[in-house]
């Protein structure tokens, strides 16, 4: 179904979007900062347009029709051309804009990344303004939709037509354990580790394909100590006989700071691909294109390889 030349304007296409991706019209007007009544008009205008329904009310929410399924990708795709025209109007001066960044990024990449980050951003647009949300992989897509965040860095792949992706560096895993671990040496089996404890960190974070090896490992069995992110990992390891697999970038950081070592893992385990990742546009978005050079160009700086068949075979000392 073409929208072209149907006779509707752009908060028409900004109210259907919207209510299509919360499913709520009392949602969409609090999102919109418009009253209830005037989704509901929006609505019944664009009913009247597509001559369909468009949304049909369930339990769960107003669902779409085939017609809104269809349409929604073209709203979508005409919506960012236009934003992207507005902001092009504009020439983007780093050095003079007070423009809110929104990054998106795990614990371990802020305590490990976020230093080149600020100190790159801050250096060439002083007066702009930083804000950090946690990560949730189920939620990127839809923040990246919507110009909730304007970049997220994240291990995951996401769909190649909805999301760039720059590549950033890969990691290889190390497990961790106490220093005083009474059973765990520097390059134990995989019946050792199978014996042994271990710390699993949220999915959301995006390091599922650890969680999946290791419980096919541990034959499926649920761990007993699940966290919601890496803060606390080496505390807690250094407090009990647990381990846990992380990134090598991160295990170093633990040594340093807590009194647990680092072994080598007795399986082979893809590497963590780490990736910059911002909304595919059909215009480019002028502050997002030099958000994603910056940001680029200073994890060049960060003291690993890029690349994977870059580490030598000194890349793990305990």
């Amino acid at each position: 179904m073409a929208i072209a030349g149907s006779g509707y304007d752009m908060n028409l296409m900004r109210t259907f979007v919207v209510v299509y991706e919360t499913r709520s019209v009392t949602e969409a007007a609090k999102a919109l900062y418009i009253s209830q009544p005037s989704v509901s008009y929006a609505l019944a205008k664009l009913r009247k347009i597509f001559a369909d329904p468009l949304f049909l009310r369930t339990r769960q929410g107003l669902e779409p029709t085939p017609a809104a399924e269809s349409l929604y990708p073209q709203m979508v795709q005409a919506i960012q051309l236009m934003d992207s025209v507005v902001q092009s109007a504009t020439d983007f001066r780093a050095e003079e804009t007070t423009r809110t960044f929104r990054l998106m990024m795990t614990d371990l990449a802020l305590m490990a990344l976020f230093s080149f980050v600020v100190r790159a951003i801050q250096g060439l647009a002083p007066r702009a303004r930083i804000e950090v949300t946690l990560l949730d992989v189920a939620q990127l897509e839809d923040k990246l939709r919507r110009n909730e965040i304007d970049a997220a860095i994240a291990i995951p792949a996401f769909p190649a037509d909805i999301v760039v992706r720059d590549h950033l560096m890969d990691m290889p895993y190390v497990g961790v354990c106490a220093a005083s671990h009474p059973r765990l040496s520097d390059a134990p089996s995989v019946e050792d580790l199978v014996a042994e404890q271990r710390i699993v960190v949220s999915e959301a974070l995006g390091h599922q394909h650890v969680e999946q090896t290791l419980s096919r490992l541990h034959g499926h069995q649920q761990s007993s100590l699940a966290l919601p992110n890496y803060s606390v990992v080496d505390e807690t390891i250094a407090a009990t006989e647990s381990y846990c697999v992380v990134p090598l970038f991160l295990g170093d950081m633990f040594v340093k700071r807590s009194p647990v070592r680092k072994f080598i893992l007795p399986f082979t385990l893809e590497p963590g691909h780490v990736g910059l990742h911002t909304l595919r546009r059909v215009a480019p978005s002028p502050p997002v294109e030099w958000l994603r050079q910056v940001i680029s160009e200073a994890l060049q700086a960060y003291p690993y390889p890029q690349h994977i068949e870059d580490y030598d075979d000194s890349w793990f000392t305990p």
